[in-house]
């Protein structure tokens, strides 16, 4: 990974790092941007198709590999289960593969013992949490809107008082249409944020790194996101997280990725770290 850092940031080579491969569709959310959500019913990828979408993600540089979907614990194809995507991965030659799953859904996780290197555990709130008391080895995730931001103490003590849990990723909610009554306003933004980054700076376990949160705070930085592609369920490719690039999501983007991935390019050192942290 070191010679891609070097051909990208001093060569301009830009090449994937990671890749997003979505393995399920169907969800009961209706965010537009996302693949989940064009079709209500559930729809496994084959397992063939999934084949051929890691052999493109490893032809174009990725190393990094995030297998999603809704519903991957339930996925199946004949006598495969989601367990044999991740030895696919494997086969394949990927350095570091990783994972999200509902909180619900983590003990159906647990018991698939499908071989991830990262694990993230999607929580809403502290309710969530609830039936993560026992877990181990894996990180939550959350996302954070205006109806949830009230959550986020409670669930850092929870991460704090669970040495289980490796740490916590944040996100804002991305106000893509249809959803912009959640999105947070400018100043609980702002109020967010400065609140993660005070976490951070007292040794809470957050993923983010200060440098990327401030990124996020103000979101007037260089947009790196090519570093991560993604291949949804429908077979649609796309080279970032959203294929409609007009739409002026990026001025209001709430992934923290993108703060990070600007950062690692910016040389921050914390960034760096934390980043190391997730994958070694």
């Amino acid at each position: 990974m070191g010679w891609w850092f070097v051909r990208a940031r001093f060569m301009r080579r830009r090449r994937p790092l990671q890749s997003v491969v979505f393995v399920t569709s169907g969800c009961d959310a209706t965010c537009r941007h996302c693949t989940l959500c064009t079709r209500q019913e559930k729809c496994f990828k084959p397992f063939d198709a999934i084949a051929a979408d890691l052999d493109y993600c490893y032809a174009q540089g990725a190393r990094l590999l995030d297998i999603e979907g809704v519903y991957l614990t339930e996925w199946h194809d004949g006598s495969h289960t989601a367990a044999d995507i991740f030895s696919l991965a494997r086969e394949k030659g990927f350095y570091s593969v990783s994972t999200m799953v509902k909180a619900h859904d983590y003990g159906a996780w647990q018991q698939m013992k499908a071989d991830a290197d990262v694990v993230w555990v999607s929580v809403r709130g502290i309710d969530d949490c609830r039936c993560l008391e026992t877990m181990t080895g894996a990180s939550l995730y959350m996302v954070v809107d205006a109806d949830n931001r009230g959550e986020i103490a409670p669930v850092m003590e929870f991460v704090r008082e669970h040495e289980g849990i490796r740490q916590i990723a944040f996100n804002m909610h991305t106000p893509f249409a249809g959803t912009e009554e959640k999105a947070l306003s400018e100043s609980q933004r702002g109020e967010v944020i400065r609140s993660l980054i005070d976490y951070k700076r007292r040794g809470y376990r957050i993923m983010n790194s200060v440098a990327g949160l401030k990124n996020m705070l103000t979101l007037r930085f260089k947009r790196r996101c090519w570093i991560c592609n993604f291949i949804y369920c429908d077979g649609r490719r796309s080279p970032q997280c959203i294929d409609d690039m007009a739409s002026g999501m990026c001025e209001k983007c709430g992934f923290s990725m993108a703060g990070e991935m600007s950062a690692v390019f910016a040389m921050k050192p914390d960034t760096i770290l934390a980043g190391l942290g997730i994958r070694l």
